[in-house]
């Protein structure tokens, strides 16, 4: 007589047989869920930087993008929801009691799913990075919206329970940890832009009340503060250049062009003149970024302010026109090139001697 094994290293029929109830059971008792598959991250156009997807060789849902953070923001999702039944405990506002104290655990979810029909479903299992959409959880009584929207959430980890397993050893669920998306570039091919009025980002996030908090910001500061903050008008002040230690008038800043004390600018340009000028003449110089002041003494121009009577602009639209610089530039032997560099290909690594 053999020795008895529950052990077997090939899946026979009781394998099937006890897979074929766990799958049933999951899918009688168990809720829809919509599979947003994660595909892996958009291509780029620059392939000669090795932390952009365009410089992979296999471009699947296990490349890392950004090999300095470990992580990939430029996320790809499929365009098709795949649909699946999964099986959890509902929470009721349940404690995680932990050495630090006890916290609120009811935004994260261990769900179950049945390997073989998740398999079958999208090809793989879940894997971090999968977004779940889970329409037991819509709500549809949105303050200030018609709308309803399903409550989403994105696999963590994934492993097998130790209730999955048959007498024989063998696995048939898959346990994911869940947790609630972020309004992040991670998950722009899933909540939009927010540029389209029927993006999800406006709906379950408050981007478009950012936005137009923002915008009132700069409006009113752009009312309170109309010129640069340096700016101070001096024009009409008068003082006696021969005293000593006398005050800074005109000095530093000056309004629109005007010289101290009344005198009239010679002219401006972008060059100094040669000739039709004498001491104490105030030439304006428009070549410089503010256009500058300049007075004549002796064979010297000597700088007396700079025009900060430029229109006051915030931070963020100075930095965004930098960041966001598509230009480009047409050198003297008809080279074009890109007016933004990447760092890493000013700056070369090399090996240390």
């Amino acid at each position: 007589m053999p020795r008895l094994s529950l052990w077997n290293p090939v899946k026979q029929n009781d394998y099937k047989f006890i897979d074929r109830i766990v799958g049933e059971h999951i899918y009688a008792g168990g809720t829809g869920v919509h599979v947003h598959k994660y595909l892996g991250v958009h291509a780029e156009n620059d392939g000669s930087d090795p932390t952009r997807p365009s410089s992979a060789n296999n471009n699947s849902e296990v490349f890392i993008q950004d090999l300095l953070f470990l992580e990939n923001r430029d996320r790809k999702y499929s365009k098709d929801i795949f649909e699946l039944r999964g099986q959890y405990n509902m929470q009721d506002n349940d404690f995680d009691l932990t050495q630090f104290g006890a916290f609120l655990a009811n935004d994260t979810l261990f769900m179950n799913f049945h390997i073989e029909s998740m398999v079958e479903a999208i090809g793989r299992k879940l894997m971090p990075g999968d977004v779940l959409e889970l329409p037991h959880l819509r709500d549809d009584l949105l303050l200030g919206s018609d709308d309803a929207i399903n409550r989403f959430y994105v696999v963590q980890e994934g492993s097998r329970p130790a209730e999955g397993f048959d007498p024989n050893w063998w696995p048939h669920l898959w346990r994911v940890k869940l947790g609630p998306i972020s309004d992040s570039q991670e998950y722009r091919d899933i909540l939009g832009t927010g540029e389209e009025e029927g993006d999800l980002r406006n709906l379950i996030s408050t981007y478009q009340n950012e936005v137009k908090v923002n915008d009132a910001i700069l409006e009113q500061a752009e009312n309170d503060v109309p010129y640069d903050p340096q700016y101070r008008q001096t024009a009409h002040l008068y003082y006696d250049e021969s005293v000593k230690d006398k005050p800074a008038v005109g000095v530093g800043t000056w309004a629109g062009g005007d010289a101290p004390n009344g005198i009239s600018v010679v002219g401006s340009g972008e060059k100094f003149p040669t000739s039709g000028v004498n001491d104490g003449d105030y030439f304006l110089r428009t070549d410089f970024k503010p256009n500058r002041l300049f007075k004549k003494k002796g064979t010297r121009w000597i700088r007396i302010s700079d025009d900060n009577q430029s229109q006051w602009a915030a931070a963020n639209k100075i930095l965004t026109s930098f960041i966001n610089n598509d230009n480009f530039s047409v050198a003297t032997d008809g080279e074009v090139t890109n007016e933004k560099t990447n760092l890493s290909k000013v700056v070369k690594p090399r090996t240390d001697n």
